[in-house]
């Protein structure tokens, strides 16, 4: 049994050492990965945020190899994460996971210890789904300066998502033709991977023309470039703020864009027609928003 145990420590130590020739620095890895998911074809948006969650590990972790990430280090760096947001630090963790995986099977490392984390049971999110239309008023009304004006109009008259908002282009908008056409560019793509055409509304296209000459590049922000981050330019704070001032603290920027698609299909626009404006599959659509169409005669039926 004694000689046993020798031989396998033998054995699993000449593994980790063959992993540690082989893994190089946690920086070069986390490009390599990168690199990998980009040639599977995932979205530069996808991409993007991993780089950011990855590069965030690194820095907190201070270690210089991923032969060097112990299961310890990896718990102080989710229950600090935790301690700000408990489901940004699950999502977090899960993309910390497809890296390790990754690196596994590659033989940069033995074994995934993200497994090894322990994440509590997680409370549903307290959230909003969408606003009454006087609360989608009262947040336009109250907004107080252009850009978080343009965002607004964007995520409830629109439906758009926030990274394309931040990307948008001035080119985007036809005001002759009332159209807004979200488009692939040389830093975007659509989450769809498909361009697509939202008709805008008489209040939007008017704001529009009173409010910008339609001459530059991004809409918000033209002069601030692409980083690391995900976002070109972030509003977030601005927004917090805003929703805050209006009574409506849960409310996220995404949630406008279930505002825009609640209250079309509350109102009778068809379900394939918010599908196509959303960028989203019909079934997604009437899943999520199905129970709100209005006034069902067949209800009526066998009682008449």
């Amino acid at each position: 049994m004694a000689v046993a145990i020798v031989r396998a420590r033998e054995i699993i130590e000449r593994a980790e050492q063959g992993a540690r020739e082989k893994a190089g620095s946690c920086e070069i890895e986390v490009a390599n990965y990168l690199d990998s998911i980009r040639k599977m074809g995932l979205s530069k948006s996808t991409i993007t945020s991993r780089r950011y969650v990855l590069s965030g590990l690194i820095d907190q972790l201070g270690v210089r190899s991923p032969t060097s990430i112990t299961r310890s280090s990896l718990q102080r760096w989710f229950d600090a994460l935790k301690e700000r947001n408990p489901h940004t630090a699950v999502a977090y963790l899960n993309i910390a996971r497809f890296w390790m995986k990754w690196l596994v099977k590659t033989g940069r490392i033995n074994r995934d210890l993200t497994k090894d984390v322990e994440v509590p049971r997680l409370p549903m999110r307290q959230r909003r789904n969408f606003l009454l239309p006087k609360q989608a008023r009262l947040l336009l009304d109250s907004a107080d300066n252009r850009d978080m004006k343009f965002a607004l109009y964007c995520g409830i008259h629109a439906g758009l998502r926030k990274l394309e908002v931040v990307e948008a282009r001035s080119n985007w908008f036809d005001l002759d033709a009332k159209l807004l056409h979200v488009q692939a560019t040389d830093t975007f793509q659509p989450k769809d991977r498909d361009n697509r055409t939202i008709p805008l509304t008489d209040e939007f296209a008017d704001w529009l023309r009173e409010n910008y000459t339609l001459d530059t590049t991004f809409m918000l922000a033209p002069h601030v470039k692409h980083g690391e981050y995900r976002y070109r330019f972030d509003f977030r704070k601005a927004y917090e703020s805003l929703v805050a001032k209006c009574g409506l603290p849960n409310t996220t920027f995404h949630d406008l864009r279930r505002t825009f698609a609640s209250l079309h299909v509350s109102r009778g626009t068809s379900i394939y027609k918010v599908a196509r404006w959303l960028g989203d599959r019909v079934d997604v659509v009437e899943d999520h928003y199905g129970h709100l169409i209005p006034n069902d005669k067949e209800i009526n039926a066998v009682w008449t």
